[in-house]
C-alpha cells in the first residue's frame, strides 16, 4: 500500500492540517508504507524541517488557488489540481499494481464538495480528515471511501446521517498524535513552573504579542513560555522586543513584567507541555496533545472548526474553552489565568480530569487508520 496527502501548511491557515499529516505518515513508514506528499513550496521546506522527516514530496504550484473568482474558474484549478494528482500517484506506482493499492488523504477546508466530487469521478480511494462535517451543513453528503475525525465531539456531528458510502473514523480511537505523545508520564504541578502560550502555527492575529502585553498590564510575576510556529511571520519582531524588555503593538510600549523564555519553531513539544503549570493555547490540534501532556490549559477558539472539540474539552473539566470569534479580550483572559496559575488546588483537579480522558482513550490512532485503510484497499482491489 502507499500513503499521498494532498495538504498545505501556511501563515494564514496555520500548520494543523499539515502537521495530523505528518503524524498519520511518521505511522505509515513505521508499518513499511510508502508516503508521499503532495503540497507546495514553503509545506516542502517546513516538512523537511523536521527532526524526524521520512518521505517523498513532489511540490504543486498552488499559486492558482488564490486567484479563482468565478465558478468556471474554481472548476479549472480543481481539474488541474487533480490531473496532476493522478499523475504523480500513476508514477509512484509499483509496476503491476493498480491505483486500488493506493490512498490518498485530502485535509483542508480548499478540498470541498465540489473537488471531492470531481476527484471521486476519477476512481482514486481517498479519505478524507474533517473537524466539523461542513458538508452536513451544506445539505451534501460526503463523497470520500474514509471520512476520518478523531475528535470526542465527532461522533455528535451527524456524519451518519450525510455520509452512505464512507467508512467513518470517528472519535479519539482514531485521533492523529505524533509519538512524541503517546504514553507521557505524569509530572505533577507542584514540579510544574511557568506558563505556556502558543497560538498555533501561524497565529494569523498575533494574538501572542497582545497576550503578552496584557499579562505585563496586570503586573504578572512568574516564568513564562512563549512558543510560535513556523509560519509565524513575526518572531523576529517578537523576539527583539522581548530581549529588549518592550512589547510594542498599536501604536504603544509596554514594558514585560515577567521572564520570558521564546523559542520559535519548537520540535520538542511534547517536553515543553509536560513541564508547564497552565498553557494559554489555539484551540486546534494542540489541545490533544496538551490533554496527553497532562497541562490544565485554555483553549481560545478564533474558528468555527474549532468549537466542537473545545467545548467537548471544556466539558471533560481538564480545561476552559474561551471564545474569541465575536469579540477579543486580552485582559480578561489574563486576568483568569493570573488567578488560576496561583490555584495549586484547581490545577491539580484539572490535572487529574485530564489524565483520567486519556486512560479511557486509545493510544494510537495513527495505527487503528492504517488498519482501516488496508480494509478499504482489500475491498477495492
Amino acid at each position: 500500500m502507499q500513503l499521498f496527502f494532498r495538504v498545505e501548511g501556511n501563515e494564514d491557515i496555520g500548520l494543523g492540517h499539515l502537521m495530523r499529516c505528518f503524524a498519520l505518515s511518521q505511522a505509515a513508514q513505521k508499518a513499511q508504507i510508502d508516503v508521499v506528499f503532495i503540497c507546495n513550496q514553503s509545506s516542502k521546506n517546513f516538512l523537511l524541517s523536521r527532526y524526524q522527516w521520512h518521505g517523498e514530496i513532489v511540490v504543486i504550484d498552488d499559486s492558482h488557488w488564490h486567484e479563482c473568482i468565478t465558478i468556471e474558474a474554481k472548476n479549472d484549478r480543481n481539474k488541474a489540481d487533480i490531473e496532476f494528482i493522478a499523475t504523480c500517484m500513476s508514477r509512484f506506482a509499483p509496476t503491476g499494481f493498480s491505483n486500488f493499492n493506493q490512498i490518498l488523504v485530502l485535509d483542508g477546508y480548499q478540498y470541498d464538495h465540489s473537488y471531492q466530487a470531481d476527484l471521486a469521478t476519477t476512481g482514486i480511494c481517498f479519505a478524507y480528515l474533517d473537524d466539523i462535517n461542513t458538508f452536513s451543513q451544506q445539505n451534501q453528503n460526503q463523497i470520500a471511501n474514509i471520512v476520518i475525525n478523531g475528535a470526542a465531539a465527532a461522533v455528535q456531528l451527524g456524519y451518519e446521517k450525510n455520509a452512505p458510502n464512507s467508512r467513518l473514523c470517528l472519535g479519539p480511537k482514531y485521533l492523529l498524535l505524533r509519538p512524541e505523545f503517546i504514553d507521557l508520564p505524569l509530572i505533577p504541578i507542584a514540579d510544574r513552573h511557568s506558563l505556556l502560550i502558543c497560538f498555533g502555527g501561524g497565529d494569523a492575529q498575533n494574538h501572542t504579542l497582545r497576550m503578552l502585553g496584557a499579562l505585563s498590564q496586570l503586573n504578572c510575576q512568574f516564568p513564562v513560555t512563549v512558543i510560535t510556529g513556523a509560519a509565524y511571520k513575526w518572531h523576529k519582531q517578537l523576539n527583539a522586543n522581548i530581549q529588549d524588555g518592550w512589547l510594542d503593538y498599536d501604536n504603544a510600549k509596554h514594558k514585560i513584567s515577567m521572564p520570558i523564555h521564546y523559542i520559535h519553531d519548537a520540535q520538542e513539544m511534547a517536553e515543553i507541555m509536560a513541564n508547564s503549570r497552565l498553557s494559554i493555547s489555539a484551540a486546534g490540534g494542540t489541545q490533544f496533545e496538551l490533554m496527553r501532556c497532562y497541562t490544565p490549559s485554555y483553549l481560545v477558539v478564533v474558528a468555527d472548526n474549532q468549537m466542537p472539540a473545545a467545548a467537548e474539552s471544556s466539558q471533560q473539566g481538564w480545561c476552559n474553552a474561551t471564545d474569541w470569534r465575536q469579540q477579543v479580550d486580552y485582559i480578561r483572559l489574563a486576568k483568569q489565568v493570573v488567578a488560576d496559575y496561583a490555584d495549586t488546588e484547581s490545577l491539580i483537579v484539572k490535572q487529574k480530569k485530564a489524565y483520567d480522558c486519556v486512560q479511557n482513550e486509545a493510544h494510537s490512532g495513527a495505527e487503528h487508520l492504517l488498519n482501516v485503510f488496508r480494509d478499504v484497499v482489500n475491498l477495492c482491489s
